[in-house]
């Protein structure tokens, strides 16, 4: 196994410090990737911030992921008044299906191609956490505007329940490079309590091969029903991880138009263009173009 080269290169110049993963198990329901371990990324000061735990994608995740710590966090922090020491990784990669769910559509995690994002420590000895609205204002805001520029997906508080104490963000693949960008900044102020799911016993056989079952719906709508993605299987459900939430989130009906794409954090109708970010509004207040308040978690938004 041989890093890629894209990564290689960063590695040589000295901008990340990563190193191929070989202590994981080739697995034919989550494919087949080079996964790069990526340890920590160097800031414009010069300093190597670590990440704790180290991150595990593919090439072309890692390579995004740390050049948006790099280029958008880390000043993000500063101008939020804390000096930034380490990002905590709540996840990368990881074998499993959406959201945990047995018998769900394989998560973008389960292709190295997603990176969950929990919290920063601080020079100082803080800790920021998305959990419980622990981040500030102005720092939640650069971030899902950095995030939704560079990123697929884009999930955090008040998008469907599963993502109240992590930011996701990955690099999925949709038709006509439809975007989902769905955080709600005034949401978190508590982690909602869920049951346990059971364990899955076997993979389950699904269609579809986005990260998110609402946005393959849209998408579609959206791209006039085109040509349906490749089928993917479902991932057989992990061992739960220590801090990991699991569970059923708040039931909300999805709701789609004639191209138009409905948000699940508070605001307005938006239509869904062939490759607009869908964003939902920052704030928990009713838009000019008739947008109800209040948000409406959706199922099968997986992470």
């Amino acid at each position: 196994m041989v890093m890629p080269a894209a990564c290689a290169d960063l590695i040589a110049e000295g901008a990340i410090e990563a190193s191929l993963e070989t202590s994981l198990t080739p697995s034919p329901v989550c494919g087949t990737f080079i996964p790069v371990r990526l340890t920590a990324v160097r800031l414009a000061d010069g300093r190597m911030l670590p990440l704790k735990p180290a991150a595990i994608s593919r090439c072309e995740m890692t390579m995004a992921a740390a050049a948006w710590m790099s280029e958008a966090l880390a000043p993000a922090v500063a101008d939020a008044g804390g000096e930034l020491t380490a990002i905590r990784i709540a996840d990368s990669y990881n074998c499993r299906p959406r959201n945990r769910v047995a018998g769900a559509k394989m998560s973008e995690h389960g292709r190295g191609n997603a990176v969950d994002v929990g919290g920063f420590e601080l020079g100082d000895g803080r800790v920021w956490t998305v959990a419980k609205g622990g981040l500030p204002m102005a720092l939640r805001a650069s971030m899902k505007d950095s995030a939704c520029t560079r990123f697929a997906t884009v999930l955090g508080p008040g998008s469907d329940g599963y993502h109240e104490d992590h930011i996701h963000v990955d690099l999925a693949q949709r038709r006509n490079d439809f975007k989902l960008c769905h955080w709600n900044l005034d949401a978190g102020s508590a982690v909602a309590s869920r049951k346990d799911k059971p364990a899955a016993t076997a993979p389950a056989a699904s269609t579809g091969g986005g990260d998110d079952e609402a946005a393959e719906k849209v998408g579609a709508t959206a791209a006039g029903n085109a040509e349906s993605e490749p089928q993917a299987q479902s991932a057989p459900l992990p061992p739960p991880k220590g801090g990991a939430a699991s569970g059923k989130p708040a039931t909300g009906k999805p709701a789609t138009g004639k191209g138009t794409a409905k948000s699940d954090a508070p605001g307005a109708d938006r239509a869904a263009k062939p490759g607009q970010t869908k964003t939902s509004p920052a704030k928990n207040t009713q838009t000019k173009d008739g947008g109800s308040k209040g948000s409406q978690p959706k199922q099968g938004q997986a992470d």
